[in-house]
């Protein structure tokens, strides 16, 4: 028997606002296929069973499908949290990428409006990869996004910054950001960033909770002895397990699913043991270690002869130092 409950747990964010646990991710949904039509049945049927919290971006091509399920849903818009973000093409001009947005959802407002990774480009249709040092960097960029606070964007956050950034961030404007959503699961838990971001009343989102879309990855994830025995005990999904653990971290999760089973057992939560915590918590050092983002091929960019994500080192992220120890 499960001992699994709806979570209607909020978290507060620094501008006061209530910020939902749990909500419904909409990466990898494509427009014009068949996905398209499967994203707006999930969103539509996730709203309707209880989810309160939508997380898309521009680059994921959907949020006009996010738009429309959202007014076919029922719920009202007032009932609902809207996390969107903007790519380095639009660090230039955060303004205009802003109403990109809400254009693109037909909504009147967004509840969040993140900067989605810390790197810029130059503005599309050449889009060419700057370096960390090249203007706009996040600074001058966040500067543009504090001005957007008012009735159009609600909040303002980050997402893929590491200690690293978020302090060059705070030392230099005057707007803490609301969020920082960033690659967390139990084989990159970010214990260290998850600990300096919440000291900072900084809400921490968490992207690929189960562990990111490699075959194998998942297998360890959702299979693993450490998750199914886990699971086992509470009556639940290893991925219900591993979402648990997160928010019990004091963290928002937003997984994806077309499964209408799992988008309702992926809101229906359990309450972990002390010692089930700190068993996941450490799964990093007694099953294995990876970052998704290191095999994201579409990031890879290769600068003066060197491996880079979009014109950054792992050093210039604030992901390793210069012997390649994780600092996260």
């Amino acid at each position: 028997m499960s001992d699994s409950s709806i979570c209607s747990a909020t978290f507060k964010l620094n501008n006061g606002e209530q910020f939902p646990a749990v909500g419904l991710g909409t990466w990898q949904g494509r427009v014009g296929s068949n996905d398209e039509k499967a994203l707006e049945s999930s969103i539509v049927h996730a709203l309707q069973s209880g989810y309160r919290l939508i997380d898309t971006a521009q680059r994921y091509g959907v949020e006009e499908t996010v738009g429309r399920a959202i007014r076919n849903s029922g719920v009202p818009r007032s009932d609902i949290v809207v996390v969107t973000k903007f790519w380095g093409e639009w660090h230039h001009n955060p303004e205009e990428a802003l109403q990109k947005s809400l254009d693109n959802l037909s909504l009147e407002y967004v509840d969040v409006f993140l900067m989605h990774w810390p790197w810029a480009t130059t503005p599309a249709p050449d889009a060419r990869p700057l370096r960390k040092d090249e203007s706009p960097t996040i600074v001058e960029t966040w500067k543009k996004m504090e001005k957007l606070v008012g009735p159009k964007c609600r909040a303002i956050g980050v997402s893929n910054f590491t200690q690293k950034t978020l302090e060059e961030l705070l030392a230099n404007t005057s707007v803490v950001p609301a969020i920082n959503q960033v690659e967390l699961h139990a084989f990159n838990p970010n214990h260290k960033l998850a600990a300096y971001c919440q000291a900072k009343g900084i809400h921490v989102m968490s992207w690929s909770t189960m562990g990111g879309s490699n075959a194998g990855q998942i297998s360890q994830i959702l299979t693993h002895d450490l998750f199914t025995d886990i699971a086992a005990k509470h009556g639940c999904s290893a991925g219900v397990v591993s979402l648990s653990w997160v928010v019990q971290r004091g963290i928002t999760v937003i997984p994806k699913s077309s499964s209408k089973k799992r988008i309702e057992d992926n809101i229906s939560l359990v309450t972990l043991t002390d010692e089930e915590m700190d068993q996941i918590n450490e799964a990093h050092n007694t099953i294995q270690r990876y970052r998704i983002a290191d095999g994201i091929k579409s990031l890879q960019v290769e600068m003066d002869g060197k491996p880079t994500l979009q014109g950054w080192s792992k050093v210039d992220f604030g992901w390793e130092d210069e012997e390649g120890n994780w600092l996260t």
